[in-house]
C-alpha cells in the first residue's frame, strides 16, 4: 500500500504542546495510510520522548536560524504522494475532514491545500482571527521549502482545496494571557536580512508588516506596507496589493491618524480598483472613523455600501476564498463584534435622521436568533425606545420570537386587547427565551407594574439569576411602585417560597439601611429581616447546617442573621451586654448594615439605663394616672407643682412622647406667665448676648 500522506512538524522545546499536537494527529495516522516524521530542533529530553512513542522518525536537527532548512529535513524523508506540515503548539480540532478527502480518493484532483488557522488572542479561547494556511501539498519534483521565515512550499500545482479544518494555535499568547511580541522579536531580524539579500520578493514585506502590527509598531508597519505597494505596480498578481492596500489603512488607524487613514482608504476606493473584500475592510475602517466623529451622512453612505458588497459576496461564495489572503477573510468580515457593531451604528445614525426606512433596514441584519449576541444590544433599544418617536413603527421590524418583542408585547398598553393571561404568557416566554439578565429585569418589573403573579416569571430564572433580579427591583420608585413591589414580593412568597423571601429579605434590607427606622419599629423589623434570611437558607440547607460547628460553611448574610437573632433573643431577657455583644460579632460578616447595628446599639444603651419596673401593668396604669393628673394641674395653672411631678416621671418614662409634649408645653406657659419687664429684659439679655458672639 502506498503513504498517501506524509506528516511532518518541528519539535523544539515545548512538551506540553506537543503531545497535544501528537495526539490530535493521532486519527490521521491510524485511518490514513500515513507517516509521521519530527524533526526534533530542541533539547528536552522529555520533547524527544514524547516524540518516540508516536514515530520513530526522530531527525535531530541543529537550529541554525532558518526554517525553511528544519522544515526541508523532513520533506526530504518523506514517502508520501501529499505532504503536510504543522507546528508544535498547533492542534487539529477535527481531522475528519481531511481524512475522508484522502480516504475518498478526492485528492488525486488537488495539487494543493489549505486548512483555517485559529489565532486567539488570549487564554479564555473566544476572541480568535482565522486565517487559510498553505500546509498541504502533493509531492512534485523540485518541491522546496522557501525563505528563512514564514516559509512556504514552491512550485506548487493547482487546483487549490480549501477545508473548514482547523488548527488552534495560541503562540502569540504570553504568559501573562496578552498578545505576546516575542515572535516578532525573533522573526524581525531575519526578514530584515532577508528583504537587504532580495529587495524585490514582495512576500517578505507583507510578512515584516505583519510582524510590526503584532509589536504595535505602525510607524515601520506603514514604511514597508509603501515599499511593498511600489513593488505590487508591476505585479500581476493581486493578492499582496490588495491586502496592502489595507494594512497600510490599518497602520495609519491604530496610529491614531484618522484622518491620514480616511485619506488613504477613499484614494484606494477610488483608484485602486480593490477586490470586493479589500472593499468591505476599507468601508469598515472609513464607518469606525466616521464613527468616532459623528459623520452622520458618511455613516448612512458607506454602511450601505458596506452591507450592499456583502450581499454580493454572499451571493459569490467563491469570491471569499479566490480573494482571501492571510488574515484578510471572510471571518474578519464578519467577526460579530465588528459587523454588529457596525449595523447598530447604522441603526442609531438613521434614527437620528428620523429615516425610518433605512432604520428598519439596518435593524433587520441583526443577529436576531443569535441571542448570545441580541442580548447585549436590549439596553441600547431601550434608549432610542425613551428618545425617538418613531421606535415604535420600527419595532415592527423586529422578528415576533425575539425576546425583545415579546417583552414589547407583553409590556403594550395601547389598544392591544390581549388578557391578563396571555401577557403573562409572553413574559414567561420573553424570560424562557433570552439569556439577558437585563431584559429579565425589565419583564419582571414591567409585570409587576401590571399587578401579574410572579411565581411562573420568576421561576423561568434560576436563583441566581434571581437574586441579581431582585436587588435590581429594589431600586423601583413612588410610593406607589413600592406598595405595589411590597405586594408582589407577599404573593410570592406563597407562589415560590425561596424567591419570594429573597425579595422580602432584600426590601426589608433596604428598609433597616436607608429608613431612618426608630424605636421598636426598627427592632421589630430587624427580626421580621433575620427571619426572611434564615428560612431562605433553610429551604436550601439540611439542618445540621446551622449548629455551631458547621455555621461557618454557611454565607455570610446567613451567619449574621443567626448572630442577630441569637442577640435579639439576649435582648428580650435584659441580658443587655451579651446582646451588644452578639451584634457587634453578627456585623463582622455583613458590614454593609453597620449603620443599622449602630442604632441598635445606641437604643440598648438607652433601654440598659431605663429602671427595671416600667415595663409592668401596674406601673404603666400608674403612669397613665399621673399623666392626667398632670393634665388636671396645667388646665388649673399649677405650673411649679406639674413641673415637679414631671421632674419625677420623666427618668422613669424616657421613651414617652406624650411626657415629653406635656413637658414642653408646660415650660411654653410657665414662660408665657412672666411679666412683659421680665419677658423684656430677658430679650434684652439675649440680644446684648448675640452681639457679643
Amino acid at each position: 500500500m502506498n503513504i498517501q500522506l506524509s506528516i511532518s512538524l518541528l519539535a523544539s522545546d515545548r512538551a506540553a504542546s506537543l503531545e497535544r499536537c501528537l495526539d490530535s494527529l493521532r486519527p490521521l495516522l491510524m485511518q490514513v495510510p500515513s507517516e509521521l516524521i519530527i524533526v526534533f530542533t530542541g533539547t528536552d529530553p522529555r520533547v524527544k520522548e514524547i516524540a518516540e512513542r508516536y514515530t520513530d522518525k526522530v531527525i535531530p536537527f541543529t537550529w541554525c536560524d532558518n526554517f525553511s532548512a528544519a522544515r526541508n529535513v523532513g520533506l526530504w524523508e518523506a514517502k508520501g504522494e501529499w505532504f503536510l506540515f504543522i507546528d508544535d503548539d498547533e492542534w487539529f480540532e477535527d481531522t475528519t475532514e481531511i481524512r475522508d478527502f484522502f480516504l475518498s480518493g478526492e485528492y488525486k484532483k488537488y495539487g494543493a491545500g489549505l486548512y483555517k488557522q485559529k489565532n486567539y488572542e488570549d487564554w479564555d479561547g473566544i476572541r480568535c482571527s482565522d486565517f487559510y494556511a498553505f500546509r498541504m501539498a502533493r509531492i512534485i519534483p523540485g518541491i522546496a521549502f522557501r525563505n528563512t521565515v514564514h516559509e512556504e512550499l514552491a512550485p506548487t500545482r493547482g487546483p487549490w482545496k480549501y477545508f473548514d479544518a482547523y488548527v488552534n494555535h495560541y503562540g502569540y499568547i504570553s504568559n501573562t494571557g496578552k498578545l505576546s511580541s516575542e515572535k516578532s522579536s525573533r522573526n524581525l531580524p531575519l526578514l530584515l536580512q532577508d528583504i537587504r539579500e532580495r529587495p524585490s520578493y514582495i512576500k517578505n514585506y507583507l510578512q515584516i508588516v505583519t510582524e510590526y502590527l503584532i509589536k504595535s509598531d505602525y510607524e515601520k508597519a506603514e514604511e514597508y506596507c509603501r515599499k511593498g505597494l511600489a513593488l505590487c505596480s508591476g505585479q500581476k498578481d493581486r493578492f499582496y496589493k490588495n491586502w496592502l492596500l489595507v494594512s497600510l489603512v490599518d497602520a495609519l488607524y491604530e496610529k491614531g491618524d484618522k484622518e491620514k487613514a480616511e485619506k488613504e482608504a477613499l484614494f484606494s476606493l477610488e483608484n485602486e480598483q480593490p477586490w470586493e473584500l479589500a472593499r468591505l475592510e476599507l468601508y469598515a475602517l472609513l464607518l469606525a472613523i466616521y464613527a468616532g466623529r459623528n459623520a452622520s451622512d458618511e455613516i448612512l453612505q458607506y454602511g450601505t455600501l458596506f452591507e450592499e458588497t456583502l450581499a454580493y459576496m454572499d451571493k459569490h461564495p467563491d469570491l471569499w476564498q479566490k480573494q482571501s489572503y492571510g488574515n484578510l477573510t471572510e471571518q474578519r468580515i464578519k467577526m460579530p463584534s465588528k459587523l454588529h457593531n457596525i449595523r447598530i451604528n447604522c441603526v442609531k445614525t438613521a434614527l437620528k435622521h428620523e429615516d425610518v426606512i433605512q432604520a428598519a433596514y439596518f435593524l433587520r441584519l441583526l443577529p436576531w436568533k443569535d441571542e448570545g449576541w441580541m442580548q447585549q444590544y436590549y439596553p441600547i433599544f431601550d434608549s432610542w425606545k425613551s428618545s425617538c418617536e418613531s421606535f415604535d413603527e420600527i419595532l415592527s421590524h423586529i422578528p415576533e420570537s425575539s425576546p425583545y418583542q415579546l417583552l414589547q408585547m407583553a409590556a403594550s398598553q395601547k389598544g392591544s386587547g390581549r388578557e391578563t393571561e396571555e401577557r403573562r404568557k409572553l413574559f414567561v416566554q420573553c424570560v424562557e427565551t433570552t439569556e439577558s439578565s437585563y431584559l429579565k429585569h425589565q419583564a419582571v418589573k414591567e409585570a409587576i407594574l401590571l399587578r401579574m403573579e410572579l411565581g411562573e416569571i420568576v421561576s423561568a430564572m434560576d436563583l441566581e439569576e434571581w437574586r441579581q433580579c431582585a436587588k435590581k427591583l429594589q431600586h423601583l420608585v413612588g410610593p406607589e411602585e413600592s406598595e405595589t413591589l411590597k405586594m408582589a414580593a407577599e404573593k410570592l412568597v406563597q407562589d415560590v417560597p425561596v424567591y419570594g423571601l429573597w425579595l422580602k429579605k432584600l426590601l426589608c434590607e433596604k428598609e433597616l439601611i436607608e429608613g431612618f427606622l426608630v424605636g421598636d419599629v426598627m427592632f421589630q423589623t430587624l427580626k421580621e429581616y433575620c427571619g426572611y434570611v434564615l428560612r431562605f437558607y433553610q429551604i436550601q440547607y439540611r439542618d445540621e447546617m446551622f449548629s455551631r460547628e458547621k455555621r461557618i460553611l454557611l454565607p455570610k448574610d446567613c451567619r449574621f442573621a443567626l448572630y442577630v437573632w441569637e442577640a435579639l433573643d439576649q435582648l428580650e431577657a435584659a441580658e443587655f451586654p451579651e446582646a451588644v455583644r452578639l451584634f457587634r460579632k453578627a456585623l463582622r460578616f455583613y458590614p454593609a448594615m453597620t449603620g443599622t447595628i449602630r442604632e441598635i446599639i445606641r437604643l440598648i444603651s438607652r433601654k440598659a439605663e431605663t429602671p427595671a419596673q416600667n415595663t409592668g401593668d401596674e406601673f404603666r396604669m400608674l403612669a397613665q394616672q399621673m399623666k392626667e393628673s398632670l393634665r388636671s394641674m396645667i388646665n388649673s395653672k399649677q405650673y411649679t407643682q406639674a413641673m415637679s411631678v414631671i421632674l419625677q416621671l420623666s427618668p422613669l418614662l424616657p421613651e414617652d412622647l406624650e411626657l415629653l409634649r406635656m413637658r414642653q408645653n408646660l415650660l411654653r406657659k410657665m414662660a408665657e406667665s412672666n411679666t412683659p419687664q421680665q419677658a423684656d429684659g430677658a430679650s434684652k439679655f439675649q440680644r446684648s448676648k448675640l452681639r457679643g458672639i
